[in-house]
């Protein structure tokens, strides 16, 4: 059965209007597990040609204490709809390419 799972996820992106590449953001999914978190958002991701570089701090959103505004936003919204894929504000760090 699917449930809202949430986790920070670090991404490779195009380049942001300051030539950064990478950045980390939270994410709230449906998902039935760990690995069908990681495929829903790959399949998401993809569309944008963006490429998820790690996922960190996997878990159900019941297990979870929410850290920020942001965040409950993005449970409230992602759970009025059922198969949503709410992300956060990118937050990029240096990584300008080569």
């Amino acid at each position: 059965m699917k449930e809202l799972w949430t986790a920070q996820v670090h991404l490779l992106t195009p380049p942001s209007a300051g030539g950064n590449t990478k950045c980390c953001t939270n994410v709230v999914t449906w998902a039935e597990g760990p690995a069908d978190y990681q495929a829903s958002l790959t399949v998401v991701f993809a569309r944008r040609h963006w490429s998820i570089l790690s996922i960190r701090q996997c878990m159900r959103v019941a297990n979870c204490i929410p850290t920020n505004e942001e965040l409950v936003r993005q449970i409230d919204r992602a759970g009025r709809k059922a198969n949503s894929c709410i992300f956060g504000t990118l937050y990029y760090y240096p990584s300008k390419p080569c």
